[in-house]
């Protein structure tokens, strides 16, 4: 991905069901430290699999989200977790993945 990219989907995936979300965000920690969170309905927990080039997420196992421009303004790497919240009330934080944003 590279810095003012946007229209591009990020998918995220869990070790937990989020089939049932009261709310759902991931957030984005910048290279600078500074933080980008989005939630629903911008972010989705879709019911079907994904085949990925790092393997298959499995449905409601995983978020995703289509960055929108001013988003990815940053050069560097990123961290990203999924936020998770449901009506039990359960509340559930992934573990951090990160990714590089090039120039």
């Amino acid at each position: 991905m590279n810095v003012n990219e946007y229209g591009i989907i990020f998918a995220f995936s869990t070790a937990f069901n989020m089939s049932g979300f009261s709310s759902i965000s991931i957030d984005f920690v910048k290279p600078d430290g500074t933080t980008l969170t989005v939630s629903n309905p911008s972010v989705t927990v879709p019911n079907v699999d994904l085949p990925t080039t790092v393997g298959t997420f499995l449905a409601n196992k995983y978020a995703q989200y289509t960055f929108q421009p001013g988003d990815v303004d940053q050069v560097g790497l990123w961290a990203a977790r999924v936020v998770y919240t449901d009506a039990n009330p359960q509340h559930l934080i992934s573990d951090v993945g990160t990714f590089t944003v090039n120039l």
